[in-house]
């Protein structure tokens, strides 16, 4: 391998590492009501991409489909309504990169804060899993093609009373 081929793998990595991060942006940088999840994800994923999210107990299907799956489609809630903030933390990715073709896995952990309801506090959130994703180098850059999310452990965590 000569160093402009090294070099384009080092550029390839962090191109990939970046569209990697632009989702949790698609989901963090969008709270509560906003739904323009889709307006970041148009830059992660191609097209025809399927998100597999069996683990969490939706059937594969687009990241448009999903983004209305998680944040609703103007005549249901989406799943995540019952959260008021979030933040997804993702994980150094490892890497794999074939020609045009990628694959990456990238751990993740994932906080989702409940709302207050009728004056009391729902419970939170928590995910630690890992998505797995197969990647294509397009005429925009890099984009994920296939994404499998891995679920390791979650857990609810009740409030605590506030001391006062």
């Amino acid at each position: 391998m000569n160093a402009e081929q090294k070099i384009q793998i080092v550029l390839d990595r962090f191109e990939i590492q970046d569209v990697i991060t632009k989702y949790s942006f698609g989901q963090d940088l969008n709270q509560g009501d906003n739904h323009n999840v889709s307006e970041i994800w148009k830059d992660v994923f191609t097209e025809d991409a399927v998100l597999d999210y069996r683990a969490a107990g939706n059937e594969p299907t687009s990241y448009k489909k999903m983004v209305a799956i998680m944040r609703g489609d103007g005549n249901a809630q989406g799943n995540m309504s019952g959260f008021s903030n979030w933040q997804h933390l993702m994980g150094n990715p490892v890497v794999q990169i074939t020609g045009d073709t990628a694959s990456a896995r990238t751990d993740l952990w994932a906080t989702h804060k409940g709302k207050t309801l009728d004056g009391r506090p729902t419970p939170s959130l928590y995910v630690a899993g890992a998505f797995v994703d197969e990647l294509l180098r397009t005429e925009l850059g890099w984009r994920i093609r296939y994404r499998k999310l891995e679920i390791h452990f979650m857990d609810f965590l009740q409030p605590l009373p506030f001391p006062g």
